[in-house]
């Protein structure tokens, strides 16, 4: 493979754009920005065609300034670079192969997908983090997982760099694909699970838990504090005829009660200083919440992820529930949240898992007692 400078034309394949508009910013909405920031500094930007994109809604819109096409027309450039603009490594692979497409293609670093609408993820701050806390992060982590570790080699790698670039295939080899929430054949609890999802957004990941589980699903606490987000989340239960066990709340958890301001772009939302609506604030210890068989906590909600695992401490030390913990908004989730489930609980075993989608997940020792 060529040298990046070497290549006379470049196509970007991906827009990393929210499918309601240009304009609006999202965590993954930076990643493009910050892709063309380093082609500029490598001095090869001029050299961008257009960006390649199989989202059929934004095909023939533009995206700072380049045109967005459909996969197929990469056929028309046969020597162009590909550069690879997002985390679903192994999707994006598929594609080439179905496609036909044999191009040579770099990858962007995992984590311009990470952070938040508010707080962009930081190279510095990492690599800080990395620094002052490497061998316990090590530590903790069950290493002995060859996909925990495969990950935590590419992280400390990155980290300790902290420096934007573009990577070879070979550097993501055996990473990058997705995996749904306690999915996973050897992590998955035996016999019947109440799902207890942070962040429900429309109900899109209780769907995929319930086609896993099936009738060994028993119950779903779900809590989603966009309004929006909310109604279509209640549609999601009553569509699916789930209203006899589930349990939906407009609430927010963290680990004090009170009224929270909350900003929303009708894609994502974030507890926020200043937002553009109120929403309530629950500890979860508090309420009236009753389980059937082994409880599962999915928990991805833009960086409050620790302060609602403190809220709800007294569950998960009195009930060991599997954890799938996403540690992708902040730069200090993977060693802080690691850190203080292994407090609650120095049994539970930690291992990395949903793809560059990071999360955390927690099992606890019982499973593996037969």
């Amino acid at each position: 493979m060529k040298e990046l400078t070497e290549y006379k034309e470049i196509i970007i394949w991906g827009a990393s754009m929210p499918p309601d508009g240009i304009n609006t910013t999202t965590s993954h909405g930076r990643a493009i920005e910050t892709l063309v920031e380093l082609l500029k500094r490598k001095k090869v930007l001029g050299k961008v065609l257009f960006i390649a994109d199989s989202n059929k809604n934004i095909v023939g819109k533009k995206r700072l300034g380049y045109e967005i096409r459909t996969p197929d027309e990469i056929l028309n450039y046969p020597e162009a670079l590909i550069i690879v603009n997002t985390i679903s490594i192994c999707a994006i692979q598929s594609a080439l192969k179905s496609y036909g497409i044999d191009n040579d293609y770099m990858i962007i670093p995992y984590y311009l997908y990470h952070g938040t609408v508010g707080h962009p993820y930081v190279n510095e701050a990492a690599q800080k983090d990395m620094n002052e806390h490497k061998e316990e992060i090590i530590g903790m982590y069950s290493m002995d997982d060859m996909i925990t570790k495969r990950y935590m080699e590419i992280i400390i790698q990155l980290r300790e760099k902290a420096e934007d670039d573009l990577y070879l295939p070979e550097f993501y080899k055996d990473t990058g694909g997705g995996l749904s929430y306690f999915c996973d054949n050897a992590l998955a609890p035996a016999g019947d699970v109440t799902y207890i999802d942070v962040g429900a957004y429309n109900g899109d990941s209780i769907e995929l838990v319930r086609q896993y589980y099936g009738k060994r699903l028993k119950k779903c606490i779900a809590f989603e504090p966009d309004k929006n987000l909310f109604n279509e989340l209640k549609k999601y239960v009553s569509d699916s005829g789930i209203n006899n066990m589930a349990e939906i709340y407009p609430y927010a958890l963290g680990d004090e009660e009170k009224a929270v301001s909350f900003a929303s772009n009708g894609l994502v939302g974030e507890i926020r200083e200043r937002g553009d609506s109120m929403v309530y604030q629950k500890i979860f210890d508090n309420l009236p919440i009753q389980t059937i068989g082994k409880a599962m906590i999915k928990m991805d909600i833009e960086g409050y992820e620790l302060k609602a695992l403190k809220g709800m401490k007294n569950f998960i030390k009195d009930n060991e529930p599997y954890l799938a913990i996403c540690i992708y908004h902040k730069e200090k989730d993977l060693y802080e949240i690691a850190k203080y489930i292994k407090n609650l609980n120095p049994d539970f075993k930690l291992y990395i898992r949903g793809g560059w989608h990071l999360e955390c997940w927690a099992v606890p020792k019982t499973h593996f007692m037969g």
